[in-house]
């Protein structure tokens, strides 16, 4: 997927379009429940030196299937 990301950097908010692989396609789902795309997009867009570190994924733009997933069902 192609996304739309707002960070601060600098005490000013800044917009920019970063790839996202992940398997919820909604905005608020990814910023909630996938850790592991955003601790890569932590890295990628902020320094280490970073005070405030929020990340907000404002939309998607364009999304691309290149798999699927399996998960396995909940023991009851």
């Amino acid at each position: 997927m192609t996304a739309k990301v707002t960070f601060i950097k600098n005490k000013t908010p800044q917009t920019r379009s970063v790839w996202i692989v992940s398997k919820y396609d909604n905005p608020r789902d990814i910023m909630k429940l996938d850790s592991k795309t955003m601790h890569r997009l932590d890295g990628e867009l902020l320094t280490p030196k970073a005070k405030q570190r929020s990340i907000l994924i404002d939309k998607i733009e364009s999304k691309k299937q290149v798999g699927t997933t399996c998960e396995p069902k909940q023991p009851r």
